[in-house]
């Protein structure tokens, strides 16, 4: 299974491709908020491949996914970067392929939009790395499942090693360019 960071990846492809269409912050939060139901729902499930439901459906990334991501890109971002700016005026940590993240598109559509995709990235991502998968929650009864052994510590080993590597290769290509 993908720490939850390294979801963040895939919507990042179409970023560099078409940087002005998306708001980075919005698709990188978007990607990885749908995890923030796992902690909780696994206390509750005892169960680590139960664990997803709302957040992990299209109908939760198109509606409290977006909303969270949305309040975090337009409230908490702006003053996050405003912080990050402060201590270090001109900070190449705060570019990512070409792009001042600090200029970062803020309208309402670009926002909710990236949101989504990178939600819906999370929950493409999620198909063949998990057995359970909500994704038409709450009208589906049986989870969606596409590989067998999707449950199996070996295949999240492997899945978290190709994740990591991505990401890594990721972020060294194109972060403070």
């Amino acid at each position: 299974m993908p720490f939850t960071a390294f979801h963040a990846v895939f919507p990042w492809f179409p970023y560099i491709r078409w940087p002005r269409a998306f708001s980075f912050w919005a698709i990188t939060w978007g990607a990885m908020v749908p995890d923030l139901e796992v902690v909780p729902s696994f206390l509750v499930t005892k169960d680590i491949y139960l664990a997803r439901g709302i957040m992990h459906s299209v109908l939760g990334v198109l509606t409290l996914n977006a909303l969270i991501t949305v309040v975090v890109v337009r409230y908490a971002m702006p003053r996050a970067l405003a912080w990050f700016t402060r201590r270090e005026p001109n900070p190449a940590y705060l570019r990512f392929a070409g792009q001042d993240l600090r200029k970062d598109p803020a309208d309402l559509a670009t926002v909710y939009a990236s949101a989504a995709f990178g939600g819906l990235t999370h929950i493409l991502v999620d198909i063949p790395v998990h057995a359970y998968n909500p994704l038409l929650w709450p009208w589906q009864t049986v989870p969606f499942a596409v590989l067998p052994f999707a449950d199996q510590p070996w295949w999240d080993l492997l899945t978290g090693v190709f994740f990591l590597a991505a990401f890594v290769a990721m972020v060294a290509k194109y972060w403070r360019r």
